[in-house]
């Protein structure tokens, strides 16, 4: 940061309350009783890049849903029978991750969403004969690839 900021108060420096004004917008121009925005260049303390996320891994089946909302639709509903129908003459565990909100997000009200959403899920595989012990259950927040952030994957999870 190469900006030095000075106050009415006769302060002038780079140290950590100079970096808190600027960051806030906010600084006294010399002579003045009251603050007024300052223009800050954001890049010098923006957020440092995250790594881009991945591609989704490959999934027996991908239910989409609508942003924050726990309603399946009948299409969804009919991609999930389908699914049962076929699965019920194999044999193994399948593991339900619900994802809700956006990417990396941990908000406790997207948790709440994708738990709604993989019991509705269980909920139409059970009713279509597959056998509750055989299906696991993870309702996460936000995903962490780059695939669609409102969905439930099914996926194989061995014997």
């Amino acid at each position: 940061m190469g900006r030095v900021v000075s106050n009415a108060f006769g302060y002038g420096g780079r140290s950590s309350k100079a970096v808190l004004c600027l960051m806030a917008g906010l600084c006294l121009a010399p002579g003045a009783m009251t603050a007024q925005a300052a223009s800050v260049d954001m890049t010098a303390v923006s957020e440092p890049h995250e790594k881009p996320l991945p591609p989704p891994a490959p999934v027996l089946a991908r239910i989409p849903f609508t942003e924050g909302d726990a309603t399946v639709s009948r299409n969804a509903e009919t991609q999930i029978v389908a699914f049962a129908h076929d699965f019920r003459k194999k044999s193994g565990r399948l593991m339900i991750v619900a994802h809700a909100g956006p990417p990396r997000g941990q908000g406790l009200d997207a948790r709440r969403i994708s738990l709604k959403r993989a019991r509705k899920v269980r909920g139409i595989l059970i009713r279509e004969g597959i056998v509750k012990e055989r299906i696991l259950v993870r309702a996460l927040a936000g995903v962490e690839d780059n695939g669609p952030t409102e969905r439930v994957d099914i996926n194989y999870a061995g014997r």
